[in-house]
C-alpha cells in the first residue's frame, strides 16, 4: 500500500541581526512551492506543515515532531527559502528571525541536525530542498551519481540544493522568487517537465530543467546529492495528465455514441473537446451540459436522462450566449448558398474577432482608418462571392445603367438608395428578409479573412496585381468578376475592380463606433461608406482598411455593392 505525502515549508523574509540582510522572496517561494506540493493535478500531498518567519527553535521542534511520526512507506519532503552560512567547520547552517552572527551555532540550525532528526526517523524517502546560499555544504551520505536512481521506486535521501558549497543563490527581482525555486515551479507548474510517458515526473527531471535553466541565464550552479537508490517521483505533468483524461472520456463516449441521438452526440463531442482546448470561454450554461457529461460518463446519470438534458439545452440556449452550441450550429449551415432568382453565389462567413482599421505605422493608411479597435462578429452570416454583376441586377430591376456592358461584369453606377429598392425587391421574390447590404465592420472583416496586414494576401503591394484590378493594370475599365485570386476565404474582387457600398454612414474616424459589428448609423450626413478600392484607383486605396464615404444619391461610375444574406 503506498505511503502518504507529507512536507514541510520553511520560509524567512525578515532578520532581527542588523548584520543579515533581508531578503524579499523566501516567504512567497514557500507558499508556492507548497500550494504546488498541495495541488492535486500535480503533486498531491495528503498534508504540508508551513514555518514561515519563525525561529530556529520553533521551526526545528515542528520539523523533529513531523519526522517522528512519518511511517516508512511515507514520503517526506522539507524544502527551505532564506540565509545559510557555512559555520567554522564549513558545515551549512540555516538562518532563522532570531539567528545572531555573533552566536551563529546556538540560534541557527545545522544541516548535521536535520540529517541527524532524518536519520531517526522511520522515513525511507526524504527530499530536501534547499534554495539558500551555500546550500552545497549540506551533506549526506551518499555522493551526486544520478545513475542511483535506475530502479523503479526510491528510497533513501536526495538533496537538491540551489547553488555549490562555495556560491551565494540569487533572488530575481524580476521573476520575484529565488532564482532556482523559480524554475522548480516554473516546471511543475506549467508542463514543461514532460516526465514518463504516463506524465509522472522524477526529480531527477525536475532538477535537470531547474539546472539548466539557471545555469543558462545566472552564475549559479544547482547540484544534485543522493542517499539511496531507485526513482522518486515528486509530481505529474498537468497537461499530460489533462490529455489522458481528455483520452478516456472521449473513448467513452465514442463507446455509447449508438446509444445517442446524432446531435446529442456531436454536441457532446464539442463540449468535451472545446472545454478541454478552451476552458476559459465555458459559459454558465456550456458548465451546465459538460457537468451533465461527466455525470454521464462516471455512470452517474442515465442515457436517457441526458438526452433529455441535452435536448432542453439546445431547444433553450440562446446561441449568443454558447460558444460550442455556435459552432456546433455552424457545422450544420452549408458552406455555401446559391440564390434561386438570381444564381448569385454566398460564401458563409463564420463569427469572431478582428482589429478593425489600421495600425499608425501602415503604409498609405488614413486617419479616418483610426483607432484601431476590436469587434466581435456574433454570428455567422453569408456573403457575396463576387461583387453583384449587371446580369444579376438586371434580372432583378430590369435595366442597368453601367457604362462598360457585359454580363459577368461588376454593375456599376449604382447610388445607395437604388440599391435598397434592389434588395427590397430581391427579398420580395425569394420570399424573404434575409438579403441586405453589409456592415462596414462585416465587410472588413470578411476581406481580411483573418489577416492583419494591408491586403488580405500579405504587405507585398508589387502582388496586388494578382488580387485586383486597380488603375496599374485594369486598362481603365473594369473586368468580369472572379478573374483575380481569392482571399484566404475564397471571396472575390474584395480588392480593386469596384468601390462597395456598405449600410453604415458615414463618419471622419472610428471614435464611438459600436464593437459588435453592427451597422453604425449615428448621424443624419448624406454620405454612406464605401470600401475596396476600384478599377481607376491606386494601391492606397485597395487595402484591407482603406474607407471612402460617397454621397447616397450619386451614381459614381466606379461604385458597385456586393450582397450579404442573414441564416
Amino acid at each position: 500500500m503506498a505511503g502518504k505525502k507529507l512536507g514541510i515549508i520553511i520560509g524567512t523574509n525578515e532578520y532581527s541581526d542588523s548584520k543579515i540582510p533581508n531578503l524579499r522572496f523566501a516567504e512567497k517561494d514557500a507558499k508556492e512551492i507548497r500550494d504546488i506540493l498541495l495541488n492535486p493535478d500535480i503533486c498531491g500531498f495528503d498534508e504540508v506543515v508551513e514555518c514561515i518567519n519563525k525561529t530556529r527553535t520553533q521551526t526545528f521542534c515542528e520539523l523533529d515532531q513531523l519526522l517522528k511520526k512519518v511511517e516508512s512507506e511515507d514520503l517526506f519532503l522539507i524544502y527551505f527559502s532564506g540565509h545559510g552560512e557555512p559555520d567554522s567547520q564549513h558545515d551549512l547552517c540555516l538562518l532563522f528571525n532570531n539567528t545572531r552572527m555573533d552566536c551563529l551555532l546556538p540560534t541557527s540550525l545545522n544541516y548535521s541536525m536535520i540529517r541527524k532528526s532524518i536519520d531517526a526517523s522511520n522515513c525511507k524517502k526524504v527530499v530536501v530542498i534547499l534554495d539558500c546560499c551555500y546550500s552545497g555544504a549540506a551533506s549526506i551520505k551518499g555522493n551526486n551519481l544520478k545513475e542511483t536512481f535506475a530502479k523503479a521506486s526510491g528510497s533513501g535521501t536526495v538533496l537538491l540544493s540551489a547553488s555549490s558549497e562555495f556560491d551565494v543563490a540569487k533572488e530575481d527581482e524580476k521573476l520575484e522568487h529565488g532564482v532556482f525555486t523559480h524554475y522548480l515551479i516554473e516546471g511543475l507548474r506549467s508542463g514543461s517537465v514532460g516526465g514518463d510517458r504516463n506524465g509522472d515526473i522524477s526529480l531527477v527531471d525536475l532538477y535537470n530543467y531547474a539546472h539548466e535553466k539557471t545555469t543558462a541565464r545566472y552564475s549559479q550552479t544547482p547540484y544534485i546529492k543522493v542517499d539511496g537508490e531507485g526513482k522518486f517521483i515528486i509530481g505529474e505533468n498537468p497537461l499530460k495528465v489533462k490529455e489522458k483524461e481528455f483520452i478516456r472520456k472521449k473513448n467513452k463516449l465514442v463507446k455509447i455514441r449508438k446509444e445517442l441521438r446524432p446531435i446529442v452526440y456531436d454536441i457532446s463531442m464539442i463540449v468535451l473537446v472545446n472545454a478541454y482546448e478552451k476552458p476559459e470561454e465555458l459559459t454558465e450554461n456550456d458548465e451546465e451540459i459538460r457537468s451533465s457529461l461527466e455525470d454521464l460518463l462516471a455512470g452517474r446519470m442515465s442515457v436517457k436522462t441526458y438526452i433529455h438534458t441535452v435536448q432542453c439545452y439546445i431547444e433553450n440556449e440562446d446561441t449568443e450566449k454558447s460558444y460550442f452550441l455556435e459552432k456546433y450550429r455552424e457545422q450544420e449551415i452549408p458552406k455555401t448558398f446559391i440564390s434561386p432568382s438570381t444564381g448569385m453565389e454566398f460564401l458563409l462567413v463564420s463569427a469572431g474577432s478582428f482589429s478593425m482599421g489600421s495600425p499608425s505605422n501602415e503604409d498609405g493608411r488614413y486617419n479616418s482608418e483610426s483607432p484601431i479597435h476590436k469587434v466581435t462578429i456574433k454570428n455567422p452570416f453569408y456573403l457575396g462571392k463576387y461583387p453583384v454583376t449587371q446580369r444579376q441586377w438586371i434580372t432583378v430591376m430590369g435595366n442597368s445603367l453601367s457604362s462598360f456592358k457585359g454580363d459577368n461584369l461588376p454593375v456599376k453606377s449604382v447610388p445607395w438608395n437604388d440599391i435598397q429598392e434592389f434588395i427590397k425587391r430581391l427579398n420580395e421574390m425569394e420570399g424573404t428578409d434575409k438579403y441586405r447590404l453589409p456592415s462596414e465592420a462585416e465587410w472588413e472583416y470578411a476581406c481580411r479573412a483573418g489577416t492583419t496586414t494591408r491586403y488580405s494576401f500579405g504587405d507585398d503591394e508589387s502582388k496586388l496585381g494578382d488580387y485586383a484590378w486597380y488603375s496599374n493594370n485594369s486598362g481603365a475599365e473594369t473586368h468580369p468578376v472572379g478573374q483575380k485570386n481569392p482571399n484566404p476565404w475564397d471571396l472575390y474582387d474584395m480588392h480593386g475592380n469596384v468601390w462597395e457600398w456598405v449600410q453604415d454612414r458615414w463618419h471622419a474616424n472610428y471614435e464611438g463606433v459600436l464593437s459588435d459589428g453592427s451597422t453604425w448609423e449615428d448621424g443624419n450626413g448624406p454620405l454612406r461608406v464605401l470600401r475596396g478600392g476600384c478599377w481607376n484607383g491606386d494601391a492606397r486605396n485597395c487595402r484591407s482598411a482603406a474607407r471612402g464615404g460617397y454621397d447616397t444619391g450619386s451614381r459614381g461610375n466606379v461604385v458597385g455593392f456586393r450582397l450579404l444574406r442573414k441564416l
